[in-house]
């Protein structure tokens, strides 16, 4: 999550990008940013996230600030700056991170950090939440500490409560994915054998997905096991059970290696069985044009796709806009903007059954976000299922 290219989502089902909350696994002790009497700016913010100790910047910021706010306000200073700076409206989630994780230093406990939180920028206070989870104490005494896999594994166990609804319990799932790729190293075998652990398949591979977007969004690097030379690493290498929740953020990869959007189709149709989810991923991508540009830009380059290649790129793009904001303020109009029939009809059903299964809203409640964001309304209203 990161200020050098603008970043996917999510998620995912997409989502979010996340900047781990330390650069470097021997910690230094760098200087603290100056403690601002005001809430933090734009531009504070922008700067914490220029430094090789982001997190830490970050935290120091939102530390002092939630001092005397709530965790709501914080996600709304935020939401608000972004709204007047594009460039912090992209790089947002990191900065949300730092938010979960000093409302966790204060609440205590997962129940009631997620409580506070919201859905802010690909939902991010919720992942910073479980970072600051599986780090510790250690975090409080201003130290680093080696977390064992043992540790990890027991962590990871305790994390996620099963009752809660599943779009709440997914965001703790990924983080946890985040979490377990920062700790243990950046080895990725061992991250996700730890997810392998979870109790179902569902948990599973709501993990994996965090782990894989931290290996490619790492803060450092370095320490990413990704290849220099092949568009498809590590998808092509790890066991075929992890393959889908790689490539569904693959293509952020292969666009930092130099590919435009046509070569992105091009290098997708390689992808075997996962071809579907790999052009999801290019849709995904493109959510950012979407939401802070022109929706009409990432609709252009869907339509670069043909048959089910488009409608996987168009999948992307609503469910990476609606993780963002649980609702169908960006997905809507985005659809509005395909120029054949079909893809209009087809963006709205995704988006209106996602908003349905997913985030529970009711048909009465879509239909007035089919109201409320789109100037389509009949052909979004007629999409909603029933």
């Amino acid at each position: 999550m990161i200020m050098r290219r603008s970043l996917v989502i999510a998620a995912l089902g997409l989502a979010a990008v996340v900047t781990p909350s330390h650069a470097q696994e021997v910690p230094t002790t760098p200087s603290a940013p100056e403690r601002p009497s005001v809430a933090p700016s734009a531009a504070a913010l922008k700067a914490c996230l220029s430094r090789p100790d982001a997190g830490n910047c970050l935290d120091a910021l939102f530390g002092d600030f939630l001092l005397t706010h709530t965790t709501i306000d914080a996600l709304a200073l935020v939401e608000r700056l972004g709204q007047v700076d594009a460039e912090l409206r992209l790089v947002c989630h990191p900065v949300v991170h730092a938010v979960g994780r000093e409302t966790f230093r204060l609440k205590k406990t997962i129940h009631e950090s997620f409580a506070a939180c919201d859905q802010t920028c690909h939902s991010g206070c919720y992942h910073g939440a479980i970072e600051r989870f599986i780090r510790g104490d250690a975090v409080e005494a201003g130290i680093f500490k080696h977390v064992s896999i043992v540790e990890l594994e027991n962590r990871a166990a305790q994390a996620c409560d099963a009752t809660v609804p599943y779009r709440f319990r997914f965001q703790c799932l990924h983080g946890l994915g985040h979490a377990l790729m920062y700790f243990s190293g950046y080895k990725l075998t061992t991250a996700l054998g730890i997810c392998d652990k979870l109790p179902d398949q569902w948990s599973q591979t709501s993990c994996y997905g965090g782990v894989f977007m931290e290996n490619v969004f790492s803060a450092t690097p370095e320490r990413r096991e990704v290849s220099r030379t092949d568009y498809h690493s590590p998808c092509a290498q790890v066991d075929s059970k992890y393959g889908a929740d790689c490539y569904i953020i693959q293509t952020w990869r292969m666009s930092e290696m130099g590919l435009s959007t046509e070569r992105l189709f091009e290098e997708c149709r390689r992808a075997g069985e996962f071809r579907g989810r790999c052009m999801q991923s290019i849709g995904r991508d493109l959510s950012n044009d979407a939401r802070t540009k022109n929706p009409r830009l990432a609709a252009e380059k869907c339509e670069l796709g043909t048959g089910e290649d488009r409608h996987a790129c168009i999948r992307g793009v609503v469910f990476a806009l609606i993780d963002n904001t649980w609702d169908g303020r960006y997905a809507l109009p985005f659809c509005a903007t395909l120029r054949a029939e079909g893809d209009v009809g087809y963006c709205f059903g995704q988006s209106t059954q996602y908003l349905r299964m997913t985030f529970e809203r009711s048909p009465l409640q879509v239909a007035g976000e089919c109201g409320r964001y789109t100037v389509d309304m009949r052909a979004c209203l007629d999409s909603i299922p029933r």
